[in-house]
């Protein structure tokens, strides 16, 4: 992917994150698990991207592991594909959120609706990549 594109992939999440507080952090993945961008909220005020190869690494294999997972439990029921994964829990909810050109992995504080987030992330990006 080359830099102009990231740039504003780069623009577009700070943005997403100056309007909504609650988000801990996004990761953008490609459908074949490749890590994008992936970005953490290090304070109120203060965005940080995450550069270091193993962390991205790690994340993209949690959303392969779990779009995986979840199309293998949807297909024992019926042909329909996963378009999105939202885990609540006590401290953070989860949302993957699958597109052909896009896997959005989003934290929030609980009750955050990342999978509001990472739904609406996918379709303004789509047409960006």
């Amino acid at each position: 992917m080359d830099e102009q594109i990231k740039n504003e992939l780069r623009s577009i999440l700070e943005e997403v994150f100056q309007k909504n507080s609650q988000i801990k952090m996004i990761s953008l993945i490609t459908p074949e698990g490749l890590p994008i961008l992936t970005f953490n909220r290090e304070s109120e005020n203060g965005l940080s991207e995450i550069t270091d190869s193993g962390i991205l690494n790690r994340y993209a294999a949690l959303a392969g592991a779990s779009t995986t997972l979840g199309e293998r439990t949807l297909s024992t029921l019926s042909q329909e594909k996963v378009r999105l994964i939202h885990v609540q829990g006590k401290t953070k909810d989860i949302a993957i959120a699958v597109s052909p050109h896009l896997i959005s992995l989003v934290v929030t504080e609980p009750s955050g609706s990342p999978n509001l987030i990472a739904e609406k992330l996918n379709t303004e990006l789509k047409a960006k990549l």
